[in-house]
């Protein structure tokens, strides 16, 4: 088995651990008689937890190396998992165990992703950047499936789901064990936290990542989130599972296409077709036409996908060898901003009428579309 697979296995069960719980939303609903913003707060909990995990991790793993924070982060998971899977009783238990939850996931994707990318060196242009994105979207997208089949249909819905992960993550934890851990660059004395924002690359990641990013997830969180609880009909698990296995895999098969351009064009079609996927979603909303989620959650996936691998690449242009897992986790952290889109919108509900909060949603896409500039990267960024 290749190196840099038995880390993609590891971000895999990473993001399916993250995801998998989205599907199980509506079982927690009805059985611990939620109104709608507490699943969205869930959701918006995890998010919280991802942001020092993601801050922190990165200049960590860059000054001590990705294993020293890629395993132990893993292990939290582990914990938030077994946790979440005993604690489905209690609102109060899922809030910590979602919180626990983001920061383990924070902790281990970010300098995961980069060493997944390190160890893809000599491969393509954009290859590590591709799997990377590949490897999470897989575990997100199949997370959600496998558990809403298993709410639905099997015994314990609340318990299993989170039994068939720990089971595969530990295995596969052991695998990635072996994987071997990449030469570390060479680090200038400094200050611990260091993200890699400085005079060189500072301007080029404001105009050419910031508008974008947190429409990454933003677009699959209102996908498999926000639609189907402003839809207004009684979905199943395994419904909502899909919708958002059709997002992720949408996104998923996105990848190959952003290759062949630029990623800052790349980027700005992804925010125009998930605008066209929010509105799309908006008409499904208001004239309670449950298919047409389906094709909001495609057009929504692929822009999801088009988005972050765009935003990898540019990262990985702006960013020098000994700061790049801290550029990297400042770009995830604004990107799960994007999961308390929900939150946000659960909220925007009561004082405005879906349809026309989601067209609000769409139209900041657009505008964040035509504010991306194509970063011009100085030798001093790259050396």
């Amino acid at each position: 088995m290749k190196p840099w697979v038995r880390i993609a296995l590891l971000l895999f069960c990473v993001g399916w651990g993250a995801n998998h719980f989205v599907a199980l939303l509506l079982v927690y609903k009805a059985t611990l008689a939620l109104d709608v913003a507490a699943p969205a707060a869930l959701l918006g909990m995890y998010a919280l937890g991802l942001v020092p995990g993601l801050l922190l991790s990165g200049p960590l793993s860059d000054r001590y190396g990705r294993r020293a924070l890629v395993f132990p982060a893993t292990v939290v998971t582990l914990l938030a998992s077994a946790l979440l899977g005993a604690g489905g009783g209690s609102f109060e238990a899922l809030l910590v165990g979602r919180l626990l939850y983001g920061v383990g996931a924070g902790a281990a994707m970010n300098p995961g992703a980069v060493w997944l990318l390190e160890l893809s060196a000599g491969a393509a242009p954009g290859a590590g950047a591709r799997r990377a994105t590949l490897a999470l979207s897989a575990g997100f997208g199949f997370g959600p499936l496998l558990s809403g089949l298993l709410a639905q249909y099997a015994p314990h819905p609340t318990v299993l789901p989170y039994g068939v992960h720990l089971v595969t993550t530990a295995f596969v934890f052991v695998l990635a064990l072996r994987a071997p851990a990449p030469p570390r660059a060479a680090t200038r004395p400094g200050p611990l936290l260091r993200i890699g924002l400085d005079s060189t690359n500072r301007r080029p990641f404001i105009q050419g990542v910031v508008w974008m990013a947190p429409f990454v997830f933003a677009f699959p969180a209102i996908a498999f989130a926000t639609l189907p609880s402003l839809s207004g009909g009684k979905l199943q698990p395994s419904y909502v599972g899909a919708l958002a296995g059709l997002t992720l895999a949408v996104g998923m098969l996105a990848q190959p296409f952003t290759r062949r351009i630029a990623p800052t064009a790349a980027a700005r079609a992804g925010l125009i077709v998930g605008a066209a996927g929010i509105v799309l979603g908006a008409g499904a909303v208001a004239w309670h036409a449950t298919p047409l989620l389906l094709a909001a959650a495609a057009l929504l996936g692929g822009a999801y996908g088009a988005c972050m691998t765009s935003g990898l690449r540019i990262v990985e242009t702006l960013s020098r060898p000994e700061t790049r897992a801290g550029l990297a986790g400042l770009y995830y952290v604004l990107t799960y901003v994007g999961f308390g889109t929900p939150l946000g919108l659960a909220l925007a509900v009561r004082k405005m009428t879906p349809t026309a909060t989601l067209l609000a949603v769409a139209a900041l896409a657009l505008v964040a579309a035509a504010a991306l500039r194509a970063p011009q990267v100085s030798r001093a960024t790259t050396r």
